[in-house]
């Protein structure tokens, strides 16, 4: 009789005591608990903010960008003129400069013009420097938002993760709680006991392993962002990190970067093509006579003779073709594994959203019904307790399988918006 009371008087106090468990417990993947009292939670954006002024590797490309437009600026200038001072005509007997009507001083002013179109041709180079070094630097942008973007997405991750670990905690450390009152009640099974007790200190040693990753990654952010790293995340993925960015592969930044440099190893085909034409000079002369002599002007045009053009000038274009054939390949072979990879990141997205939808509308609401089920199996003196776990431990996974398709699908954006963005 006593046996039969504490059945009855037990069964439904644990299916109430896991219905208000699994209730709880079903929030969806964005399960991080508020920042602390006084601690701004760090955004995505804030930390992509902290990130650019900080990163000695973009302004060191700035640098060199800006070297670059200085060059350019001096690139189609003409060489520096020549002055020449000179003695003519002196007599080697008593080097008198007054014996000779012919002995005097020469002065003269020369100015080589560089053959053909020369200096057009490297002044498009400069430009073309210019311009490379212009896309470097959105390029290392990138390429540090996309560096930032994961770590910051690891960290909400490990956070979230955490999470789900410690509502799991809270579930067994009832369910044991139960199961040692069922068990008392012969409803319940010492092996569900044990069984409950080693899933408790596994879920400890989680939380332990989780909270360490997530401290190792916070220092690794906080390379760029300090202290800011410690603060709290938010519980919700940024609009970033959940919609296809917008954006075409041909605005990428390191097409960019291929194609200024492609345009500088045309300018340089330019510039071998010009010296087949002759080089020429100008120098005009003034010279001081020393004796009862005028003085005297002159003025004179030389001119280059590229007549062995086999052994220096056919070489160098063959050289500069070479290298813009390779240069336009490089390009092509880049631009076409791009837009594979956008492809197939596009693909990625559609599918893991088509899954993210499925545990929502199918997948989690279904194993809410499983559990409940159990749990009213067991307290109308049905089934045993070991359904009960089953249960609740298939719908704690689910929810964990649906995070990690949200970490999939950010993750893949993260490498989408790499691809198709292309900040200013």
């Amino acid at each position: 009789m006593n046996l039969f009371f504490r059945s009855v008087f037990f069964a439904p106090r644990v299916s109430l005591i896991c219905v208000a468990l699994v209730s709880s417990n079903l929030t969806g993947v964005a399960l991080a608990g508020p920042p602390s009292p006084g601690t701004a939670s760090l955004s995505l954006q804030q930390a992509e903010a902290l990130a650019l002024t900080s990163d000695q590797g973009i302004e060191a490309a700035q640098h060199r960008r800006a070297a670059d437009a200085h060059d350019a600026g001096a690139a189609d200038q003409l060489p520096d003129p020549t002055v020449s001072v000179g003695l003519q005509n002196l007599p080697l007997d008593n080097f008198s400069m007054t014996r000779l009507p012919t002995t005097m001083v020469a002065v003269s002013l020369s100015q080589t013009l560089p053959p053909g179109d020369t200096l057009a041709q490297q002044a498009l180079a400069a430009d073309a420097r210019t311009a490379a070094a212009t896309a470097d630097i959105t390029v290392k942008r990138q390429l540090l938002l996309r560096e930032v973007r994961r770590f910051w997405l690891t960290v909400y991750r490990d956070e979230q993760t955490v999470a789900l670990l410690r509502n799991e905690q809270a579930l067994y450390r009832r369910l044991l709680s139960s199961a040692q009152t069922s068990y008392s009640a012969g409803r319940a099974r010492a092996t569900d006991l044990v069984r409950l007790q080693v899933k408790v200190a596994e879920l400890d040693d989680q939380v332990e392993q989780k909270q360490g990753d997530a401290s190792a990654t916070r220092a690794r952010l906080a390379r760029w962002i300090g202290d800011r790293a410690e603060a709290a995340w938010p519980a919700d993925l940024p609009a970033g990190l959940r919609d296809a960015p917008q954006g075409a592969i041909n605005n990428q930044p390191e097409l960019a970067v291929l194609r200024a440099q492609l345009g500088e190893a045309r300018a340089d085909i330019g510039v071998a093509k010009a010296a087949f034409k002759p080089q020429f000079g100008v120098e005009v002369g003034y010279g001081v006579n020393a004796g009862t002599m005028p003085n005297t002007g002159s003025i004179g045009i030389s001119m280059s003779l590229p007549i062995f053009s086999g052994e220096r000038q056919v070489p160098r274009l063959a050289a500069a073709q070479q290298r813009a054939a390779a240069q336009q390949l490089a390009l092509d072979d880049r631009a076409a594994q791009l837009h594979a990879e956008a492809q197939s990141l596009e693909r990625d997205f559609t599918s893991l959203n088509q899954r993210i939808r499925g545990y929502d509308e199918r997948i989690l609401p279904q194993l809410h019904q499983v559990s409940k089920l159990a749990q009213s199996q067991f307290g109308a003196g049905g089934g045993d307790f070991t359904a009960i776990i089953d249960a609740e431990q298939a719908l704690i996974q689910g929810q964990q399988q649906r995070l990690d398709l949200t970490i999939d699908r950010a993750s893949r954006l993260i490498d989408l918006r790499y691809l198709l963005e292309n900040p200013a």
